[in-house]
């Protein structure tokens, strides 16, 4: 997407009547600030993976998906797919937690918090994405464009799995490349 169609979608954002547009970028906002600081870096990939290993048994669990859906219109469905991750994320988070992930951000001392925040905005980013496309179509069409740009059309399910695992690569290779020294 070009900057002429950026600034478009951000005109279309409706600032003098905030809804939950407005509260999903504070949200991401704030929450990836307060995730930055509160989160010990052994956390950081324990929540990722519990969010990625959440979303993916809730999209492909057969058995959870055909009894659910046969019984529930199409709107408790998609609440009851959103209780299911949640209680997934619960779950492998608690469970995941016995185990001390390490990350390459570790030793960083000084830039540590910029590496922290940019991870974070990508983490949050994801669990927003994994949140709303889980809700019923009739409410992810009453988002505003920029919202269902960002966070539920395609290809940003895609871009919100990919990033976090790129900027960790990316990341643990620059680090690993300035240890050597």
């Amino acid at each position: 997407m070009d900057i002429s169609g950026t600034t478009e979608l951000v005109k279309t954002f409706n600032w003098h009547n905030p809804s939950w547009d407005l509260f999903i970028f504070l949200f991401w906002i704030v929450a990836s600030v307060f995730y930055t600081f509160a989160a010990g870096r052994g956390r950081i990939i324990n929540i990722l993976i519990s969010v990625y290993m959440a979303k993916l048994l809730t999209l492909e669990a057969p058995f959870l998906t055909d009894a659910i859906k046969q019984r529930l219109p199409e709107n408790v469905f998609a609440v009851q797919q959103l209780i299911i991750f949640a209680i997934f994320f619960i779950l492998l988070f608690v469970f995941l937690g016995r185990y001390a992930f390490k990350t390459s951000a570790d030793h960083r001392k000084t830039s540590s918090i910029i590496y922290g925040l940019l991870f974070a905005v990508f983490q949050i980013g994801l669990l927003i994405n994994t949140v709303l496309t889980l809700l019923p179509g009739n409410l992810q069409e009453s988002f505003s464009t920029l919202v269902r740009t960002v966070f539920i059309q395609n290809p940003a399910s895609f871009v919100w799995l990919l990033a976090p695992v790129v900027y960790l690569i990316v990341l643990g290779r620059h680090i690993s490349h300035h240890d050597e020294f």
